[in-house]
């Protein structure tokens, strides 16, 4: 019973550390989601359902980077970014609520790791959306 825990601690956090890797990718994922299970509902066949899906990821993935990135006016801007970290921060507040339902904390600790889960992953996802190029960069070889 103890190893579960512990293993199940580790899945969470393991799974939190994706969630502040792939912070930005919370609004174009429920945008693919939301779109192919439109078309599911209306009757279309799985390629048509997995191709809008996926082209409905990356459209709103690309463009929301675009927006943010360019010389659109200051509201359009905020706009964007204000809707991509919005939805990170709610996908990290679940992830809090979720770790500290986990950790068997009392309600107002659980509602605390939730607000600062949520405010750090939608940080990682503003940071994120604004960065140009990879996000990791490879130190310089030294001949």
């Amino acid at each position: 019973m103890t190893l579960m825990l512990i293993l199940g601690a580790v899945a969470a956090f393991y799974c939190l550390l994706l969630l502040f890797r792939c912070a930005t990718l919370a609004l174009p994922v429920v945008a693919g989601l939301g779109l192919a299970l439109m078309l599911r509902e209306d009757g279309f066949g799985w390629i048509v359902i997995l191709a809008a899906g996926l082209l409905g990821f990356f459209t709103v993935h690309a463009l929301g980077r675009h927006l943010a990135r360019s010389s659109a006016p200051l509201a359009v801007r905020l706009g964007v970014i204000l809707t991509f970290v919005g939805a990170a921060a709610a996908a990290g507040f679940q992830a809090g609520a979720a770790l500290a339902i986990l950790a068997d904390l009392d309600p107002w600790t659980q509602l605390g790791t939730s607000i600062l889960t949520a405010f750090v992953i939608g940080y990682a996802s503003w940071r994120d959306l604004l960065t140009r190029g990879g996000r990791i960069e490879r130190p310089a070889l030294h001949s």
